[in-house]
């Protein structure tokens, strides 16, 4: 399976197709992630929340709370919360300062697929 970037929290289209299938599941049962291009718009349609063609920084930001939220736990902190907010943050402020090429404050999925596909 291809490495998008670490970076960026995905690994792999092929964990990152996993877990997105799971998300379809969800809300169809027909939709299968089949390609590598499927992956890819898989994940940016399933953070894309309000649907609108982009995904911004707070939909970033929610997508790396999805994560945040599996690890809780009865000793998840919230000094620790806020430490992982900003490290959250700063990862939101880098993906978009490599992503956004047009420095609208979005990323559409022309700008997504061609940063994904050059790491």
């Amino acid at each position: 399976s291809s490495g998008i970037n670490a970076e960026y929290g995905v690994v792999s289209t092929q964990s990152t197709g996993e877990h997105l299938q799971e998300h379809l599941d969800e809300v169809a049962d027909d939709i299968k992630l089949e390609t590598e291009d499927d992956v890819y718009f898989g994940y940016f349609n399933v953070h894309d929340v309000d649907k609108d063609g982009f995904m911004d920084g707070l939909e970033l930001l929610s997508s790396f709370g999805d994560h945040r939220a599996k690890q809780v736990d009865d000793n998840y902190t919230d000094e620790q919360y806020e430490k992982d907010l900003k490290t959250y943050t700063e990862i939101v402020d880098m993906t978009l300062k490599d992503f956004d090429k047009d420095n609208n404050g979005l990323i559409s999925f022309s700008e997504y697929i061609a940063q994904v596909k050059t790491t």
